[in-house]
């Protein structure tokens, strides 16, 4: 599990540990994002939430993640789950005791968070993240995977990023008390691949 503010690095570290250790990604934002774009019902009635940058309720949320769980036997990294101790309640409650539970805390300051999900770019079409200052795409707001051009999303508005980290304070960083029998802090304000050795140290030697 990976925890930490917005704009901490929790999806960049979620991908390269998903390739170091061959588990797979629970993604909270785009699997809420994909029910939008679909218009489900789900879709429909979380999407002035999601938008706004509110926390969806954590029913709907555990109903996703059971499923994923059930989906993936082999082992899952969580990206933006638990964000609430109710939440994270629910998850120990559908993991069995023989599951071994690890979660890294990525430590990041305001400036930081600020500074990456301000220039943040994603590709609608494959996913990818670029930062315009940190790591930008080869061509100006373009993918460099499949030549779609970049987005800025919705959320990643200078309002809309304080509402966030004003969020996760009040609801979100209580986890790292409720979790610090299985925590592993790790200094987020470095480059990516500076951070990623640290986090690959603790959960991939060798």
């Amino acid at each position: 599990m990976l925890l930490g503010p917005p704009g901490a690095g929790k999806g960049t570290m979620a991908a390269l540990i998903s390739d170091c250790a061959g588990l797979s990604v629970f993604v909270t934002g785009d699997v809420l994002r994909s029910e939008i774009e679909r218009e489900s019902e789900l879709g429909l009635s979380i999407k002035e939430d999601v938008e706004a940058g509110r926390l969806v309720d954590d029913k709907t949320i555990l109903a996703l993640v059971k499923d994923f769980l059930a989906n993936h036997k082999e082992g899952v990294i969580f990206d933006g789950f638990p964000r609430t101790v109710n939440q994270a309640r629910g998850l120990r409650s559908l993991i069995s005791s023989q599951d071994e539970l690890r979660v890294v805390y990525l430590d990041v300051g305001t400036e930081t968070i600020l500074a990456r999900l301000g220039a943040r770019r994603v590709c609608p079409e494959c996913g990818s993240i670029y930062n315009l200052r940190f790591s930008p795409p080869a061509r100006d707001l373009v993918c460099d995977k499949c030549n779609t051009k970049l987005i800025r999303r919705k959320d990643d508005t200078d309002e809309v990023i304080r509402q966030r980290i004003g969020v996760y304070e009040r609801r979100t960083a209580p986890l790292i008390d409720y979790f610090s029998d299985v925590l592993i802090k790790v200094d987020g304000n470095g480059t990516p691949s500076e951070v990623f050795e640290t986090v690959r140290g603790e959960l991939c030697p060798g």
